[in-house]
């Protein structure tokens, strides 16, 4: 899943990247470890040789947006394109070398960028629109044409209005028609508005509100200092709590987000727990038992005839997997049982 990190020049973005990489950033893209204590727990109970959390893969290599008022660029607008979800990180912070703004406003730089995904999709409706006004099968009612004018029609005024496509609903054909034509504004996004070490643990009531606002269009958004994020990274795990005590934190701001992007990406976590390697696996949402054994490798998918299932709460109550077994908590599933986030399974299969 490829997380495309975007924002205006000196907004904090590359700083954001190395603070959420935790150390880990290797050129312009990197696999982050998702934040889970339940990964944590089973890790520190089994003792495995080898851990694998889950991961999401960021990217920093997105170029700039261009400043308020203006279009993006035809590479903006391909990068993003390629990525499956946007993370916009806002400058909050006095930045007096900005390119763009002189004056330091969060709510207008998020809502600019905002408006300009909502009118790059708008402009593929329009065109699109009038070309189908020439299509010989656009009254033709059930034709591809046809479902496809429909659909541009009823979003057109929405994304007049400043709707993004991600706050529309949607049947599954408009689903598959908005992928097809990579609408910047039907990907999730997460917002950062990166702010000052001071506002990081008690933001003004303007991005609170916003804040508030932008959940009910599908779209979290936390504040983070991306600085101190850095500088908490750079931190060995023993002298992090002191110093997110000092800061009026629990956790890293930026564990928050990634889990967010997880989230908001779709996924749940499965895990299997064993000596030689405990995994933390990704898992879209409402996947089936066969999905997760393909997840860990097709051949036992192949060869699968049930899953062994314990949730995690029940793990967490019993205190080992073997206990959970004990108490009668495992159950046997077939290949349609739907994963439940945070399942622990092991697959039995033909080997």
């Amino acid at each position: 899943m490829k997380v495309a990190i975007i924002g205006y020049a000196q907004a904090g973005k590359s700083t954001f990247y190395r603070a959420a990489a935790r150390g880990l950033a290797k050129g312009e893209v990197t696999s982050v470890p998702v934040p889970d204590e339940r990964f944590d727990t089973i890790v520190a109970q089994v003792k495995p040789k080898k851990q694998t959390p889950a991961t999401v893969v960021l990217h920093d290599d997105v170029e700039a947006a261009n400043g308020a008022g203006k279009a993006f660029s035809q590479r903006f607008i391909d990068q993003a394109k390629k990525a499956d979800l946007l993370l916009h990180v806002v400058r909050g912070f006095d930045n007096p070398i900005s390119p763009y703004y002189t004056e330091i406003d969060p709510l207008r730089d998020q809502e600019n960028i905002d408006v300009e995904l909502v009118l790059a999709d708008l402009q593929i409706v329009e065109n699109r629109l009038e070309r189908l006004q020439k299509s010989p099968t656009v009254k033709q009612s059930g034709s591809p044409d046809y479902l496809e004018k429909q659909f541009f029609d009823r979003v057109k005024p929405l994304l007049e209005e400043g709707t993004p496509m991600r706050a529309i609903e949607m049947n599954d054909d408009e689903q598959t028609v908005g992928r097809n034509y990579q609408f910047l504004s039907l990907k999730p996004m997460v917002v950062a508005f990166n702010v000052s070490e001071s506002d990081a643990a008690n933001p003004s009531a303007a991005i609170k509100t916003r804040i508030a606002e932008l959940a009910k269009k599908e779209t979290p958004a936390f504040c983070v200092s991306a600085p101190i994020e850095e500088e908490i990274a750079q931190l060995d795990s023993a002298d992090q709590p002191e110093f997110l005590e000092s800061l009026g934190l629990k956790e890293p701001a930026s564990n928050v987000v990634i889990r967010a992007v997880y989230d908001a990406l779709g996924l749940i976590t499965f895990f299997t727990a064993g000596e030689n390697d405990t995994h933390a696996w990704p898992l879209r949402k409402g996947s089936n038992a066969l999905k997760a054994a393909a997840t860990i490798h097709n051949e036992i998918a192949k060869g699968f005839i049930r899953a062994e299932i314990v949730h995690y709460s029940d793990y967490l109550a019993a205190g080992s997997l073997d206990a959970a077994y004990s108490a009668g908590k495992m159950s046997l599933e077939g290949k349609e049982y739907v994963i439940q986030d945070g399942d622990l399974l092991h697959i039995r299969n033909k080997s």
